[in-house]
């Protein structure tokens, strides 16, 4: 990395505060002013409508009882036939799926516990197989590896810490280049601040401000995207 020069420590950035800060914060507030409105709009039309539907159902009920209350009930009725229909559609298959995958899962317990109980040794035998060939796979790796260490022990060490070695040394250099990089630009500081200690100060608080300033806007463009 570059160490800060001369230039770049006493560059002051000017505050634009009206593009910065003005402009985005106004246009936050208008879009969630017109979205509050509309939500207040929508929360009184539903209101309004369901006053009104109230009120048309309460005509009818007076102006016609039987009538209005046996249409009400043909149509309860209705609704009723078709969330029966969509639930022996949809639902109950579903249900059934599992029924079965539960009866299935225990047919084959109690095959397993009659199998086991008429027969242990074999059971057993069959279902640790699994187990005893990974096992059996492992140990012959550990071998093969140990025996490599026997074989030559330095090349063994050398190929297993590689990795590791590689990751350190990447690590080292990345770290020795941010750690030089901070050194410059900290003895460029310091030096600045015994020759040029107002202008440095100055310059230090004003790129401050106007980092802070490129957060914030930042910030409320990112809700102004949400929103």
């Amino acid at each position: 990395m570059t160490p800060f020069n001369q230039f770049d420590l006493l560059a002051i950035r000017q505050f634009d505060i009206e593009h910065k800060v003005i402009l985005p914060t106004s246009k936050l507030y208008a879009q969630v002013n017109t979205q509050v409105n509309s939500l207040v709009q929508d929360i009184r039309s539903v209101l309004i409508d369901s006053h009104n539907l109230v009120a048309s159902s309460a005509k009818e009920v007076y102006a016609n009882p039987v009538a209005t209350l046996t249409y009400w009930y043909d149509l309860a009725r209705a609704q009723g036939t078709n969330i029966y229909i969509q639930f022996q559609t949809n639902i109950r298959p579903i249900g059934q799926q599992w029924q079965d995958k539960i009866v299935a899962s225990r047919e084959k317990t109690t095959q397993y516990l009659q199998a086991f109980w008429d027969n242990p040794e074999q059971v057993a035998a069959n279902t640790l197989e699994p187990v005893m060939r990974y096992a059996t796979s492992i140990s012959a790796n550990a071998e093969h590896q140990l025996q490599l260490f026997v074989d030559n022990p330095e090349q063994f060490m050398a190929s297993a810490v590689a990795p590791l070695t590689t990751y350190l040394t990447s690590l080292t250099e990345s770290a020795k280049a941010a750690l030089i990089s901070h050194y410059y630009a900290l003895s460029d500081l310091a030096s600045l601040l015994k020759t040029q200690p107002a202008t440095t100060l100055k310059s230090v608080y004003h790129n401050a401000l106007s980092s802070l300033l490129d957060v914030y806007f930042d910030v409320i463009s990112s809700f102004l995207v949400i929103s």
